[in-house]
């Protein structure tokens, strides 16, 4: 499953701006005090402590949608601290870590694979797919493979580390 989709969040420099700049335009973003960094980070790390529970049930669907709103948490939680503001779409939230150059080019491409494997198999983007197949899709949930919940796991884990320290240097 977690091969058949293509990533579409951009690679290009010009595209990536532009991107941002819609997301702009379209309102994503709010403004906060970055001292609320912690409370998306300390939403993140909860999200993911309950991960654990679901994954020795093998209940893949759960593990996709809390590691997957962990992902999301902890980079709130780094446009916060860093930008002052979070993203209230999935898209944007990934699209304005790499404009803003707040992650790793490596981190951005593990990123764009899981997000572009996990949107919405109808055409939109990767995480968010699994994520919505876990939850809303009463046929195609059994389909979701265990490797394709530790992938999006195993990212989980990597992005709340790499937030947590980004955050508290």
């Amino acid at each position: 499953m977690i091969d058949e989709v293509i990533p579409s969040l951009p690679i290009k420099e010009e595209s990536i701006k532009s991107s941002y700049e819609n997301c702009f335009s379209k309102r994503c973003f709010i403004e906060v005090d970055n001292r609320e960094f912690s409370a998306h980070l300390e939403k993140a790390k909860s999200d993911l402590a309950r991960v654990k529970n679901d994954y020795q049930q093998e209940s893949w669907d759960w593990v996709i949608v809390k590691s997957y709103y962990s992902i999301m948490h902890a980079f709130n939680a780094l446009l916060v601290k860093e930008k002052g503001f979070f993203s209230k779409d999935h898209f944007c939230t990934i699209l304005s870590l790499k404009h803003f150059e707040l992650v790793p080019q490596e981190m951005y491409l593990k990123l764009r694979n899981i997000h572009a494997k996990f949107s919405d198999f109808t055409g939109f983007d990767v995480t968010y797919s699994l994520r919505k197949i876990s939850q809303y899709d009463v046929y195609r949930w059994k389909e979701i493979a265990p490797r394709d919940a530790e992938a999006v796991y195993q990212l989980a884990k990597e992005v709340v580390s790499f937030v947590e320290k980004r955050c508290y240097r």
